[in-house]
């Protein structure tokens, strides 16, 4: 017999989001993942100053602002035919750094191990499932490690705030690289922080999530998807340096090939979207909301890379530059944010070795009257992409398509389902009624699904708890 199983709010993620699933004989038969709130910065930006753009798409979310200052500064370079100097890029690169080691840090420990490590500090930990296997020592280890992460990621922050000037909303980063010069000092103080965070990595982090995968090995088997891959590259192509990371690729039945942008189309079958065209290239519609679309099911669209689903995020970019061998699953993803976490601190201090202080990376732009650009980064979730059109110095048009989206599409006309739809289909659900395999595997995406973060409990309001 089977049965509907409804979780909403998804906790532990960032933004709202439902998942609805059916299991029958045990096991996850169809599901639908569905985004709850209307993003809407696309209406929003029409009309603007193209240089708002930078600042305003940051408010998309508080948690990866820094990737869309970015992502919009690089579309309008593109549009605005600017260059970056080696300084710049930089510059801008290590506070890109800065974000990621934040997210990866914070989503390990406050938002994945709550659902291996029985923290028993307070009531705020209570949880709705009995499945947890780590021998008490180790347990207790992990659980104090969650607590001295809430400093340790604060303090990648820190680092970003030193050249960003604040952090989350950054005011440093803009076209051409960023608005302040790198002294000498500014350089010292980050990376004795670095230096910090580096330790917290090696003896903590990956300790860590090796122990919950040797407890919970058979999440190694669980969550795998399609293994389509994704990338547009990251820290890649400088000048002098070559590439320290990932260069541009894709993979699909374990073939890698170059990524081609004019590959990516959005589908809007299922979602609450309504445009002439269903299917269509990013810098081609902005379709308008319809909450009434009767097969509508999600504010997230469906982007697709040569009409099939891609996964994008740290194990898709760690497979296609040949750092990691092992596979795709929930534990494989858990495994990859912590591996790249260590990458990407090993390349901050590359990139701090390269900063020559005291060197201005801005100078005076001027507006074309018609304009079009796009800015494609990988960010700490996947593949961010950007596009805009400039029409009499105003937006006229403005794209987003957020690594999320690539994650947690809806269906698509050909009847594909989104990539972590398609991770949970045959999953064993060892009891219904405390599904902990669905929350796993889900949260192994790490979801960014909007720009809050609340906590919800089952029958009072909504609150807002203050940590710090």
């Amino acid at each position: 017999m089977s049965k509907r199983v409804v979780i909403n709010p998804l906790t532990r993620i960032s933004g709202f989001m439902e998942i609805d699933v059916i299991i029958d004989q045990g096991r996850v038969v169809d599901a639908k993942t569905k985004g709850n709130l209307f993003r809407g910065f696309e209406q929003m930006l029409v009309g603007r100053s193209p240089f708002d753009a930078v600042y305003f798409t940051q408010r998309i979310c508080g948690i990866c602002s820094a990737a869309h200052s970015i992502a919009s500064s690089a579309a309008l370079e593109d549009a605005l035919k600017i260059e970056p100097s080696e300084q710049g890029r930089y510059l801008r690169d290590i506070i890109h750094c800065c974000e990621f080691l934040q997210n990866h840090i914070r989503h390990f420990y406050q938002y994945t191990v709550p659902d291996y490590v029985k923290i028993d500090q307070n009531t705020l930990f209570q949880s709705d499932h009995t499945d947890y296997r780590l021998p008490r020592k180790i347990n207790d280890r992990i659980s104090k490690h969650y607590f001295d992460s809430l400093a340790i990621s604060r303090s990648a922050h820190q680092m970003l705030a030193v050249l960003g000037g604040k952090a989350p909303h950054n005011h440093g980063v803009f076209i051409g690289g960023i608005t302040t010069q790198a002294t000498a000092e500014k350089v010292v103080h980050i990376d004795s922080i670095l230096q910090q965070i580096m330790i917290f990595i090696e003896e903590k982090m990956l300790p860590d999530v090796y122990d919950i995968a040797h407890y919970y090995s058979d999440y190694y088997r669980l969550g795998g998807g399609y293994g389509n891959l994704l990338t547009y590259g990251a820290f890649y192509d400088y000048k002098d340096l070559g590439t320290l990371y990932v260069d541009p690729l894709v993979s699909s039945t374990a073939k890698v090939q170059v990524f081609d942008e004019r590959k990516i189309q959005e589908k809007i079958d299922y979602s609450w979207y309504e445009s002439s065209k269903t299917t269509y290239k990013p810098d081609q519609v902005m379709p308008d909301p319809d909450m009434n679309k009767k097969k509508g099911y999600s504010w997230v669209k469906a982007p697709r890379y040569d009409g099939l689903p891609y996964e994008v995020g740290p194990l898709a970019r760690l497979i296609l530059s040949g750092e990691y061998e092992m596979g795709i699953s929930a534990m494989d993803r858990t495994i990859a944010r912590a591996l790249e976490t260590k990458k990407i601190a090993e390349i901050m201090k590359r990139l701090l070795t390269e900063i020559v202080p005291n060197i201005d990376t801005q100078q005076k732009y001027e507006l074309p009257e018609n304009a079009e650009g796009r800015g494609l980064v990988d960010t700490t979730r996947g593949a961010l992409g950007h596009w805009l059109k400039i029409q009499n110095k105003k937006l006229s048009f403005y794209q987003i398509i957020t690594p999320s989206t690539w994650d947690f599409s809806t269906r698509d006309d050909q009847g594909n389902r989104g990539v972590a739809e398609e991770a949970l289909i045959g999953t064993p659900i060892q009891n219904p009624e405390q599904p902990a395999e669905i929350g796993r595997i889900l949260r192994s995406f790490d979801p960014c699904m909007s720009c809050a973060t609340h906590v919800y409990t089952p029958g009072k309001q909504m609150k807002t708890i203050k940590v710090f």
